[in-house]
């Protein structure tokens, strides 16, 4: 409750003290470093007149800015064609709102691995991968490593290391009772 107090407060006729603050004649000015301070000090000894000449307004400039016109234009923008789906290139500078601009339907979802469309040679997706263990695992002797290597396009110590290290998934049934604080641990293979 005491937030919500000091809120009101601080926001209780803002606009009229920021327009106070902003009448005054000359502002206070950030306090300043010790070092830039003493820079300032050595600079004003040695050279008074470059600090005087930093302060006062130079007419010549202010002719100059004042002689100045800039115009400002949008530039022209492609009128969206006659057809049902808007063109998303055309609308993409004028919408205001960010991403989506496609607002079709999504396609479901088939399987729990988005599988991309080009895989690079050496690279294995997660189904490739457990298919790969599949394969070794029902036959290693017409599924050796340097099969299954040339067959995805691996190196043979890449084969190897996920034949030896990578598990597929499994569900670990947690057993119930008296002992029931230890957990089962469960062989990979």
């Amino acid at each position: 409750m005491g937030n919500a107090l000091k809120s009101g407060v601080q926001r209780f006729n803002a606009e009229n003290r920021a327009h106070k603050l902003l009448d005054k004649s000359s502002m206070r000015s950030a306090p300043r470093h010790p070092t830039t301070a003493k820079a300032i000090q050595e600079l004003q000894t040695k050279n008074p007149e470059v600090l005087h000449e930093q302060q006062r307004k130079d007419d010549r400039l202010l002719g100059l800015l004042q002689n100045i016109r800039v115009d400002s234009t949008d530039p022209a923008q492609e009128k969206p064609q006659d057809t049902d789906q808007p063109n998303p290139s055309a609308l993409r500078g004028t919408s205001r709102r960010s991403l989506p601009l496609n607002r079709g339907l999504i396609k479901p979802q088939t399987t729990l691995f988005e599988v991309p469309d080009e895989i690079p040679d050496g690279r294995l997706t997660v189904p490739m991968a457990i298919e790969m263990l599949a394969k070794h695992k029902r036959n290693p002797k017409e599924w050796p490593v340097d099969r299954l290597a040339t067959d995805y396009k691996l190196d043979l110590k890449d084969a190897e290391n996920i034949l030896e290290y990578f598990n597929s998934f499994k569900v670990i049934a947690i057993q119930e009772g008296p002992s029931a604080h230890k957990p089962s641990i469960t062989g990979g293979r």
